[in-house]
């Protein structure tokens, strides 16, 4: 039975070293795929294009919100209830 175990053992651990090494070669690979598609994704001009608008439409949002922003804070204050705290 000796024997047996260590030549097994032996067997054993060489088949568990390949299928983690082609497990650990396949997961490399593909995560490296992966990386290589997102980067040529984003040299499409059509994809700079589509999210250079939203940079935009982000930025006009924000630019829309901060003035509605003073004006709800300036009519607060007009009325006496007006607070830098409360304009959120």
């Amino acid at each position: 039975m000796f024997i047996w175990d260590f030549l097994l053992g032996d067997v054993m651990d060489q088949i568990i070293d390949w299928f983690y090494g082609q497990l650990i070669g396949f997961l490399a690979d593909f995560f490296a795929q992966m990386g290589n598609m997102g980067v040529e994704l984003f040299d499409m001009s059509w994809i700079q294009s589509i999210v250079l608008f939203f940079s935009y439409r982000a930025w006009a949002l924000y630019g829309t919100g901060l003035v509605v922003s003073c004006f709800e804070t300036g009519i607060e204050y007009q009325n006496g209830r007006g607070s830098i705290k409360d304009a959120a």
